[in-house]
């Protein structure tokens, strides 16, 4: 009998840690980053971090870019995403809304993780040329 209630005990105090809710090991939520270009630049900085959340949001980091399209993406200091376009082979990806002039010149995913976990999301770069009139 006591050695079942020593049992009982020590489940009864463990649970509620590992159920809790609390602490850094959950999963990071990244989100989809978009950035617009008026002229045509060489590269373009994405703080992809600026909008992702997580538990220990500090801990957050960029650790991979993968799939990326039209350029090439790189990590700086482990919350930006630096794009360098490739205007050479520029492919327009329309957004297929009649209405909306801009396309997409350059697209990929990147990867964070907080030490813990990871969560992937998109970044987007879209051309909207400024039109004269």
């Amino acid at each position: 009998m006591y050695t079942m209630t020593v049992v009982l005990i020590m489940l009864a105090s463990a649970f509620p840690f590992s159920v809790s809710g609390r602490g850094h090991h959950h999963h990071p939520i990244a989100r989809e980053d978009e950035h617009r270009l008026m002229a045509q630049v060489r590269s373009v900085d994405i703080s992809v971090l600026d909008n992702d959340s997580g538990p220990g949001p500090e801990s957050l980091q960029v650790v991979a870019v993968t799939t990326t399209r039209g350029g090439r993406a790189e990590i700086i200091d482990g919350r930006t995403v630096r794009v360098t376009i490739d205007w050479a082979s520029y492919a327009v990806w329309p957004t297929g809304n009649a209405n909306a002039p801009d396309a997409r010149v350059a697209y990929g995913t990147y990867v964070i993780s907080n030490g813990y976990a990871r969560s992937v999301a998109t970044w987007t770069v879209r051309y909207w040329p400024q039109m004269n009139t």
